[in-house]
């Protein structure tokens, strides 16, 4: 196995560089060589993505260094996502939630709702929905989410005296793991790719704020939320109902934790002023980003933080995540410059669109666009190519551009297990769930998204464009 792996892996290599040659090479009739070179350096990212002969978030940072290395783009150009808006933001974002994970206030906060229940797998399972939604609002970035909470929730599964792979195992596995990916679109700052669509945005001339997005997507997410309850405890019936003995190792968890201390205090004081920052954008009209920046600066002051900055530089920043999306925003800028985004845009995305004269119709091209691309392990590249021509899709149809991405952003199909990165590999390593088990959940959760905004159409998506919203 291991041996067909790295064949898979070299003859990737070899086809990216011989797909970045031909595309090159071939005479593409009206294309500018701007536009083909750019078009060659995506395709070959593309098969090295999906054949990984080297980690996804290096090939990332290939794309511009190839693009000013062939004079593709020049060098400001090459690299302008990295001097750009959501790329600072979304360090602010990462240190943010790297600085609260490292105080320990997440782990106090999530076992303090887990243990706010009656000792019932009923009970138990609400609350790890009730904690995944609550903390989509606190602590970013929707992987960071789950992890924390599987920590949290697993050793729970044994206190019902059931096998780990039981119905009630699995069920409390997936909804932290498939909720937390849910959780990913909440908010501006619940992941990556939304941070990645917030930035593409952006660039085309739609900015939208943090309790912007959050409204938009309160109540699609928990339609979500309250669906997938019962689509998860009818799908996997517990074995039994009660924890035998209550919460007392909960409990136990959390009495060890000990007083709160000036750390975390401090943590959770900087932390709440930084979502209310956030939360009052439209009226003192400082943007997420900077105010990002200036509780980062809060959390790593001397004398006033919770760490120094060597501290927080080695392990409250992933910085290969960093460069990735700062890649691909330069990705981004590179496309508007040559083109390739407008080529890509009537090539691919406007044929999809072809039939979305109205709302309806677009939230099911949209739906099925997201399924292929998805499905192609490509969700984000295409946030940062369709996005124009999903704006204009949205226009045609009479949809507010803003929710057109929005609703291409969520309607994921976690049924194609192998397109939930990072949540279905935090589901697999728990031990419990099998492929065969996320399928089963996905499957719904695939099908109720396009539901769930068809409803919003007709009740909260009307009542936002009142208040101005939309």
């Amino acid at each position: 196995m291991e041996k067909k792996i790295t064949g898979i892996k070299i003859m990737g290599a070899v086809a990216a560089v011989a797909a970045f040659l031909i595309i090159r090479a071939l005479p593409i009739g009206g294309m500018d060589e701007s536009v083909k070179g750019l078009l060659a350096i995506l395709v070959s990212a593309v098969i090295l993505w999906i054949t990984t002969p080297v980690p996804v978030y290096f090939t990332g940072f290939l794309i511009p260094i190839v693009a000013w290395i062939s004079n593709v783009a020049g060098f400001s150009l090459a690299f302008s996502g990295f001097s750009g808006s959501t790329f600072w933001f979304l360090f602010a974002a990462l240190g943010i939630a790297g600085c609260v994970r490292e105080s320990g206030v997440a782990r106090r906060i999530a076992l303090f709702i887990i243990t706010r229940g009656k000792p019932s797998y009923r009970h138990l399972l609400i609350l790890i929905f009730l904690a995944m939604f609550i903390l989509g609002y606190i602590l970013p970035l929707a992987a960071a989410r789950s992890a924390l909470m599987l920590a949290i929730v697993a050793p729970l599964i044994t206190l019902f005296g059931v096998h780990p792979r039981s119905n009630v195992g699995k069920s409390m596995i997936l909804a932290v793991t498939m909720l937390g990916a849910a959780s990913g679109w909440q908010v501006l700052t619940g992941g990556m790719p939304a941070m990645v669509l917030w930035g593409s945005l952006g660039q085309a001339g739609y900015y939208v704020s943090w309790i912007g997005w959050a409204l938009i997507m309160v109540v699609p997410t928990a339609l979500i939320f309250i669906a997938m309850f019962f689509v998860i405890t009818r799908l996997f019936k517990p074995e039994v109902t009660a924890i035998s003995g209550g919460f007392e190792r909960v409990e136990q968890e959390m009495q060890a934790l000990g007083p709160m201390s000036r750390i975390e205090k401090r943590t959770l004081v900087y932390l709440g002023l930084i979502v209310i920052a956030w939360l009052t954008e439209p009226w003192h009209k400082i943007g997420v980003e900077a105010v990002g920046i200036v509780g980062v600066l809060l959390y790593i002051l001397p004398g006033a933080g919770i760490m120094d900055f060597e501290t927080f530089i080695k392990k409250a920043v992933p910085w290969s995540l960093l460069i990735f999306v700062g890649s691909l925003m330069s990705l981004v800028a590179m496309a508007a410059g040559t083109g390739l985004g407008d080529y890509i845009g009537e090539q691919l995305v406007a044929p999809v669109y072809s039939f979305a004269v109205s709302p309806l119709t677009f939230i099911l091209a949209t739906w099925l666009l997201n399924t292929v691309v998805a499905g192609s392990m490509l969700l984000v590249p295409s946030l940062v190519l369709f996005v124009p021509a999903i704006i204009a899709a949205a226009i045609g149809a009479g949809v507010d551009p803003v929710l057109g991405a929005l609703i291409y952003l969520s309607c994921f199909p976690q049924v194609l297990f192998w397109a939930g990165v990072p949540f279905f590999p935090l589901a697999l390593g728990s031990g419990v769930i099998e492929p065969r088990d996320w399928m089963k959940a996905g499957f719904f959760y695939w099908l109720l998204w396009p539901v769930v905004h068809i409803i919003c159409f007709y009740t909260w998506y009307p009542l936002l464009e009142m208040i101005g919203i939309l």
